[in-house]
């Protein structure tokens, strides 16, 4: 069994306008239409049996509309992650909302949604998720460089301290393009990893040892679809020393142990 813990989708009416501005702004070329139909192709393709599906709000204006859509989907091999945006007005009650709705987790992009990890309206926003949905953070660099990046592994780290109830998951192996800090400073900490947009780009030697000294049992594969296609992250996965039981782990042991069935 394949979970894909990392994939993001749009709906069809915004899609292509979306998939243009992400294009042009990261010099980025999806390796298919983010739909969910888009989506389900690309698991078939791929021999992926779950896959976490994330949709990111910008403005807070947006959280409520993409929730709606999100777990309206009822595909039964989707696993709908929510949005939140520290500035929104009803964060408690959109927290309740997606909790009552047996939402398993959301998703956090500090770049796209413009806030900074010491931000008390962030804080606040983790106090009330506490422990009953899952916390999937953007961690590192983006594709295109940038100067303020926000979630550094220094940063994730405090942040993890501050309130170490939240049950936090930190995208591209900690910290994409920044894995060496990684190993400093996450690396054992009771944290999980998704394995996302990351092979090709950080060497298979340290993917491998950040593996190994974080533990298989905190790691979870991820294709960041649509940027990343799955084939080349299971080709990844498969090229490293691991058994086939470790792999088998990481692929689901842990998403099922994290998010269920």
């Amino acid at each position: 069994m394949i979970f894909d813990c990392h994939a993001h989708i749009f709906p069809e009416h915004i899609v292509d306008r979306a998939m243009a501005a992400l294009g042009a702004r990261y010099n980025a070329c999806p390796v298919a239409r983010p739909t969910p139909d888009g989506l389900l192709r690309h698991m078939d393709e791929c021999a992926i049996d779950r896959a976490v599906v994330l949709a990111v709000a910008t403005k807070p204006s947006q959280v409520a509309s993409i929730n709606t859509w999100l777990t309206g989907l009822n595909e039964p091999r989707f696993i709908p992650f929510g949005s939140l945006h520290p500035y929104q007005e009803d964060i408690a009650e959109e927290i309740e909302r997606l909790v009552d709705l047996g939402v398993r987790g959301v998703k956090l992009q500090p770049h796209f949604q413009e806030f900074g990890l010491d931000d008390p309206q962030l804080l606040k926003m983790l106090e009330l998720i506490g422990d009953r949905m899952l916390v999937l953070m953007h961690g590192g660099q983006e594709i295109v460089t940038i100067e303020d990046v926000q979630p550094t592994p220094q940063r994730l780290l405090r942040l993890h301290r501050q309130v170490p109830q939240v049950r936090f998951m930190f995208a591209h192996l900690g910290a994409y393009q920044q894995w060496e800090a990684v190993e400093e400073y996450l690396v054992g900490e009771e944290v999980l990893f998704d394995a996302s947009y990351i092979f090709d780009i950080c060497p298979d030697e340290q993917i491998e040892r950040i593996i190994r000294n974080h533990g298989v049992g905190k790691v979870l594969w991820g294709s960041d679809f649509p940027w990343h296609h799955g084939r080349r992250g299971l080709a990844g996965l498969a090229r490293l020393g691991l058994s086939d039981g470790e792999r088998q782990v990481i692929l689901s042991g842990n998403a099922l142990g994290v998010l269920g069935s």
